[in-house]
């Protein structure tokens, strides 16, 4: 007896194949969307970690400011809290005179920043405040 071969024969094959292809890809697009997740998701903590840093130096340079009446800016200030950023503080004044008083205004910008340029973690801010006396 002879056998008659249909053309569907392989069919269940070329799918499973074709399946596998299919699910594979969707592995490796989810893994690259996890990663790229994971990389923003840390960029944004160590931006607000620099925010905070910069906010800290603001702070401190406004508290000396406020205590003393004179400006002094700082390089390389060092928190505790907040370990690998290097934070900048400098401060500028001016004397105004108003009709009836003479005031002091006193500029402190604060840069707060993380690793490297060439890095992908690199991290940099600065903030900027005026105060016056």
């Amino acid at each position: 007896m002879k056998r008659q071969y249909t053309s569907q024969q392989g069919v269940a094959l070329v799918a499973a194949i074709f399946l596998i292809v299919v699910l594979g890809l969707a592995v490796v697009v989810m893994s690259v969307l996890a990663t790229r997740n994971t990389q923003q998701n840390t960029q944004s903590l160590l931006q607000m970690r620099a925010i905070a840093a910069a906010s800290a130096a603001l702070e401190h340079g406004a508290q000396n400011i406020v205590e003393t009446g004179t400006c002094t800016s700082g390089t390389g200030i060092t928190l505790t809290a907040l370990p690998g950023f290097s934070v900048n503080l400098t401060c500028s004044q001016s004397a105004h005179n108003r009709p009836s008083q003479r005031i002091t205004l006193f500029r402190l910008t604060a840069s707060a920043e993380y690793g490297s340029p060439n890095n992908a973690d690199y991290v940099w801010t600065e903030l900027t405040s005026t105060i016056e006396l």
